[in-house]
């Protein structure tokens, strides 16, 4: 039913001013639950581009990632069509048909970004999105935010992630007890490892 469903409920009657009234259109809401996500939000503060060499923490390794157009034709082809498109506008189902006429163009791109450093302005974007938990559809603290990123930088930072998890797995740098973002590991089979040796200690 979940992906029969495309319409989505509506968010209003937000309860405003410790509950004296609620919200009546959709920016009134939009405000309510900007506002309500700023409270929670942590502003870290960056580290300066220009300061001192010695400052800087030494690379002990260079990762050279190859944005082959196989590479991109496969990440294209294989994306989620019920996922919603971010800022720019692309929906991945345009992308998915595409996917023939795209893989070069976006392979020159991706190089040309990750060799320069450069992200485009518009990959760094994110349209935020109110997503329902549970309790009642009037309270905004029953709301999470999800930021909804342009998909094209999804599928480069897929294959950055692949490549990197591919160097580090042949570098044997990872610790068997790491079973975050990995492949066939999860929190469940860290609960189950942990369970485990606690039950040979008794």
């Amino acid at each position: 039913m979940r992906k029969l469903q495309t319409n989505k409920a509506e968010i209003r009657g937000l309860v405003i001013d410790n509950g004296n009234s609620v919200t009546t259109c959709d920016a009134e809401a939009a405000q309510v639950l900007c506002d309500h996500f700023q409270q929670s939000f942590t502003s870290e503060k960056l580290v300066d581009d220009c300061m001192h060499d010695e400052m800087k923490p030494a690379c002990s390794f260079s990762l050279s990632v190859d944005f082959d157009d196989a590479v991109v034709l496969e990440k294209l082809q294989h994306l989620k069509k019920d996922k919603s498109p971010g800022p720019d506008g692309l929906h991945p189902v345009l992308l998915n048909c595409c996917a023939q006429e795209l893989c070069h163009p976006l392979s020159l791109i991706y190089q040309k970004s990750y060799d320069t450093g450069i992200l485009p302005e518009d990959w760094k974007t994110a349209s935020v999105c109110p997503v329902y938990k549970k309790g009642s559809r009037s309270d905004p603290g029953n709301y999470r935010p999800v930021s909804l990123t342009s998909i094209l930088c999804k599928i480069m930072e897929c294959v950055v992630c692949d490549t990197l998890l591919e160097f580090v797995t042949d570098k044997n740098t990872l610790t068997c007890y790491q079973h975050g973002f990995r492949k066939r590991r999860s929190c469940l089979t860290n609960l189950l490892e942990t369970f485990e040796a606690w039950t040979c200690l008794r």
